[in-house]
């Protein structure tokens, strides 16, 4: 970062070292209270994790034989007369079970396979009647594509999203006939990442259905709501309510703590008074109460013009801990960052667009970003503390410094009749400071590796996540028949 000690001639609280040895006295800190744990350190608190997971019906495809070599018919085909199915069976198996746990889902298999038509037959009927959340078929012989077309044209008639592992090096023939929306078609050997990776997305959209999302406004016509794709319910409350819980935070005890934790780690404090940091505090527990009140998800709030009340820190430390926060209302942005977070198990970062045209880069800015972009126990990004960056009242906004060439995901949900993606894969150029660069306190640079043209980017309040993540969620919207709004994206296979 650049020198800034021109600023911190300006204001005593600027001095970091100062700052921290002011506050100590006025609040009764001690030199203990400097080992505080990170408030962002679990994600325990996440309300979706505690929510119904799905249920899946899981089948193997395959004739019953110990081994190939074993079938009286002397011929078997692919893969080999040495291929132990069964054996194969019992190690996935005990694979989805460690799945399940880990996943928190119900994935219900047989100790048998599927060996013909009739069985294939038969589990259709149960499809029908028990209407799973989803189907995973594991299939580990050639001849079995006859029963695995039955069972993936009963769950097109069901709408039933299906996993399809084909679990050989080597399966002869086109399988352009299986990457097709509904289905997330694998031919891997051994994958068992791949299939995990399956459940875990039947498992997000089972739980985002029944997620609750806070919509604070002072606008008297909002009315609760449901996201007709997602399931998501968005439940509206007043300014004046959350206005009523953040006066009534007394900045003491936890309170304290968590503010002390905040300023260790910033790499800065400029212009931000201790009066600011406590209302950004009393932010951060007043909405934290207001979601356990309302066994509520996630938050979004008209936030632009509420002076002190701003909730900047309160939503970087909330997403931090996977809890989706989105700035000014914004109820698809919300949308985006839960199912972001529910697929990647990382937080993003909402921002404003704008474009570079003669390096052909992309910037992302705004107040309110994660610091915790690789996840709830990763590292953690540098960061300084700083007033809103558009106002003069002095409130408390965060500044966050992203690692050059790191690679990045940025993704917007568009809700409605035919529900979409839009889906961008880059690579962080470098974090500016502000000023020179303007915009919002976070502005982050960005080359976008998958379109000849920057400026092909579209939207507002794309949600920019760490890593190399573009195919997950082109996965989940070709399993659940999302559009893609891929615009100037050449590649078709996912």
């Amino acid at each position: 970062m650049q020198n800034d000690s021109h600023l911190k001639k300006k204001c005593n609280c600027c001095n970091r070292r100062e700052f921290l040895k002011t506050s100590s006295l006025v609040l009764g800190y001690t030199g203990a209270s400097l080992l505080i744990p990170p408030l962002t350190a679990k994600a325990a608190t996440f309300n979706i994790r505690k929510k119904q997971g799905a249920n899946v019906r899981a089948a193997f495809l395959y004739p019953p034989s110990k081994t190939f070599a074993d079938n009286p018919d002397g011929w078997w085909s692919w893969p080999g007369n040495d291929f132990d199915a069964e054996g194969r069976q019992r190690k996935y198996n005990d694979a989805i079970r460690k799945m399940e746990k880990s996943l928190g889902m119900r994935i219900k298999t047989e100790n048998s396979s599927i060996a013909n038509s009739e069985d294939a037959q038969r589990l259709a009927k149960e499809l029908e009647a028990s209407q799973p959340d989803g189907l995973l078929l594991i299939m580990f012989y050639n001849r079995s594509l006859g029963e695995a077309d039955l069972l993936l044209e009963t769950a097109k008639k069901l709408n039933m999203p299906v996993v399809f592992f084909i679990g050989l090096g080597v399966k002869h023939g086109s399988i352009e006939h299986y990457r097709r929306p509904g289905v997330y078609f694998i031919q891997s050997l051994d994958n068992l990442k791949a299939i995990e990776y399956g459940m875990r997305m039947i498992n997000a959209k089972k739980r985002i259905a029944q997620s609750t999302i806070l919509s604070i406004t002072d606008d008297k016509s909002a009315r609760n709501a449901q996201d007709k794709f997602l399931g998501t319910n968005i439940r509206a409350i007043s300014h004046a309510r959350y206005a009523d819980v953040f006066n009534s935070v007394s900045v003491s005890g936890t309170v304290q703590e968590t503010m002390k934790t905040i300023t260790n780690k910033a790499t800065e404090i400029r212009h931000v008074t201790k009066v600011a940091l406590e209302n950004a505090m009393r932010a951060h527990f007043a909405l934290e109460k207001l979601l356990n009140d309302e066994n509520a998800d996630g938050v979004a709030m008209n936030c632009l013009r509420l002076g002190m009340l701003k909730p900047c820190i309160s939503f970087s430390i909330l997403n931090n801990k996977l809890i989706p926060a989105a700035c000014e209302n914004d109820i698809p942005a919300a949308c985006t960052q839960i199912l972001g977070q529910m697929l990647t198990q990382r937080p993003g970062f909402q921002h404003n667009p704008c474009y570079e045209t003669e390096k052909n880069h992309y910037y992302a800015s705004h107040c309110t970003c994660p610091t915790k972009v690789y996840g709830p126990d990763g590292p953690e990004l540098k960061y300084l503390l700083r007033p809103y960056a558009h106002s003069n009242e002095g409130s408390c906004a965060i500044q966050v410094f992203w690692e050059p060439e790191d690679t990045v995901t940025m993704v917007r949900y568009y809700p409605g009749e035919k529900p979409a993606l839009d889906v961008y894969s880059g690579r962080v150029v470098k974090s500016h400071q502000m000023p020179p660069a303007g915009g919002c306190t976070t502005n982050v640079e960005i080359k976008i590796t998958d379109r000849e043209d920057a400026c092909m980017v579209k939207g507002h309040h794309n949600l920019l996540f760490c890593g190399n993540l573009a195919r997950r969620f082109r996965l989940f919207a070709q399993l659940y028949k999302m559009e893609l709004a891929n615009t100037g994206y050449d590649n078709v296979y996912i």
